[in-house]
């Protein structure tokens, strides 16, 4: 299981409402920032684009795995590079990996991060609702970890994980561009690295 959080006993198999773009606070723009300032988020930026790359992972594992690909022998090694196929364990273990990282990356925002953040009264909401985007966030990888789990059990239910890995990296694309574009600022006035 990924945790994080207290969740409710049993697996999450159900989708996870996603999150709605239109109910996000926006102040980005209202200040400019010095090259120096703006390196806190073009290196949160950096940190994303690794997440983006473990989630293509993710898709291609999963989607081949469907295909009925998955074969032991054919999984290259390398730190990132996996190959094309894999088998219902292996992903398994990359669905847990991908929950791992992300979860502690998560949590160094939620700890040090976001309340630094909102101690700037026009920031405050921006840091409240990308906490609370992360419950939803975990909520995804709990689910796509209970599928992979599931998956090993039952063939068959591999569609629900293509679309719940799906599902996740839709939420989690969407949160990270708000991210990168609201915590920049913040990130910058108070001097903060990632």
């Amino acid at each position: 299981m990924c945790g994080h959080l207290v969740s409710p006993p049993g697996p999450r198999l159900d989708p996870v409402p996603p999150i709605d773009d239109a109910t996000r606070p926006r102040v980005a723009g209202s200040v400019e920032l010095t090259p120096r300032q703006r390196g806190a988020g073009e290196h949160l930026r950096m940190i994303h684009d690794h997440f983006r790359h473990d989630l293509e992972t993710l898709t291609r594992a999963v989607e081949s795995l469907r295909d009925g690909a998955g074969d032991v022998d054919a999984v290259r090694s390398g730190v990132h590079a996996l190959a094309p196929s894999l088998t219902a364990q292996q992903v398994a273990g990359l669905c847990g990996q991908v929950c791992r990282f992300l979860t502690m990356h998560h949590t160094i925002e939620d700890q040090n991060l976001f309340p630094a953040v909102a101690t700037m009264a026009a920031y405050a909401p921006v840091a409240k609702r990308l906490a609370e985007e992360h419950l939803v966030v975990h909520a995804h990888l709990e689910r796509v970890d209970d599928l992979a789990i599931a998956v090993r059990a039952d063939p068959t239910r591999v569609g629900e994980l293509v679309e719940a890995v799906d599902e996740l990296r839709t939420d989690l694309e969407s949160h990270f561009v708000y991210e990168e574009t609201e915590m920049t600022e913040p990130l910058g006035l108070l001097g903060l690295g990632v």
